[in-house]
């Protein structure tokens, strides 16, 4: 097997692992806009401060990052059954880092706010704010696109 050959398969590999993540998230996103809505409002609504580290041991190069989230809970009933949920959009983890980004969400969520919550039929405690595909995802679709016009070129070399 050519190096090329092997470059190819690996980048074409990374990209097509990343296609296959980026439409199962917009399978799901369109999933939860089908979901029915309850009225539900905001209990809490925060910005939380916490560290991570960055860094491997290995290199022994270990920084301290501190990052913001927004904390929103929220409470809505279906069926009789009261809920409480924290899920604002899709994917949670993309709603951290900057300060700025985490104050722009609470803002948007202030407490005692009416809200509309959609949530899973089959599982009414799993519910969410924002039904959405984040933008950042648009980043990850060229990254995957640009894999797959690397390996491409590297396998007709």
């Amino acid at each position: 097997m050519s190096d090329n050959t092997l470059m190819a398969l690996v980048l074409g590999g990374f990209g097509l692992l990343m296609l296959a993540i980026i439409v199962a998230s917009l399978r799901e996103a369109a999933a939860m806009r089908r979901w029915p809505v309850a009225p539900g409002r905001i209990v809490s609504s925060t910005v939380e401060r916490y560290e991570e580290v960055a860094g491997t041991r290995s290199s022994g190069s270990r920084t301290r990052m501190t990052l913001y989230r927004p904390v929103v809970t929220y409470e809505y009933e279906v069926g009789g059954h009261r809920f409480r949920g924290d899920r604002i959009t899709q994917s949670p983890g993309l709603n951290r880092g900057a300060p700025d980004r985490a104050e722009e969400v609470v803002r948007r969520y202030p407490s005692g706010t009416a809200v509309d919550v959609r949530y899973d039929p089959k599982r009414p405690g799993d519910s969410v704010l924002e039904p959405r595909v984040p933008s950042s995802w648009k980043f990850a679709l060229a990254i995957a696109l640009l894999l797959l016009g690397l390996a491409a070129r590297s396998y007709f070399r």
